[in-house]
């Protein structure tokens, strides 16, 4: 079980993660994790979005080190640190790329308008799948699940609303998701994967 501080790290994007903050232990009101990102890799490539109210900022990355690209709806920003980019609901984005020639720190703030343990505590079970299942090979450098019935499952079980892919009718990611989540259930796959921890010096 994951603690506030404890340190992961991927070893195919060349990233640690560490979770800052917890939805436990703040009553569900956020999730605090801080990224540092090797040169020329990312968090995770794919344009999505989070649904919910209409100008609530959900999500925030501040730019603590180093330089980045960081897409939030149709315009990709390059910034050098510090800097914040807020993303709010409904609003396609895409997460940030270290672009600069050092390592790159940026902390992932996600909240929620009202307390939702439940769906934060989901968002910080998909964090610990990919990375568990990147210190197992299974997920390629853009932060996707390589295995099609394992990617369903854990999205559907841990992100599919409030979180969907751009560009997708929300009745068809939930019809192909939830079909592929089924078989893959059915054939022993589970939907979260605890990663190994870094040593505590290492954090």
């Amino acid at each position: 079980m994951t603690a506030q501080g404890d340190s992961y790290f991927n070893p195919v994007s060349r990233t640690r993660l560490v979770f800052t903050e917890l939805p436990a232990d703040n009553g569900g009101t956020r999730l605090v994790m801080d990224w540092f990102v090797a040169p020329g890799e990312t968090l995770t490539s794919a344009r999505h979005y989070h649904a919910g109210p209409k100008g609530y900022v959900s999500e925030r990355f501040d730019l603590i080190a180093g330089s980045t690209v960081c897409r939030v709806g149709e315009t990709e920003h390059r910034r050098d640190a510090p800097h914040i980019f807020e993303v709010p609901c409904n609003t396609a984005h895409v997460h940030p790329r270290n672009v600069g020639t050092g390592e790159m720190h940026v902390r992932q703030t996600v909240t929620s308008r009202e307390p939702d343990m439940h769906n934060l505590q989901r968002a910080q079970r998909f964090f610990e799948t990919l990375t568990a299942l990147a210190q197992q090979g299974k997920v390629d450098r853009e932060g996707n699940i390589k295995n099609p019935l394992q990617s369903a499952l854990t999205i559907r079980e841990t992100l599919l609303d409030p979180t969907w892919l751009d560009g997708r009718p929300q009745t068809a990611q939930r019809l192909m998701l939830g079909v592929a989540a089924t078989l893959a259930r059915a054939l022993g796959y589970t939907p979260h994967h605890q990663p190994q921890k870094e040593p505590a010096s290492a954090g």
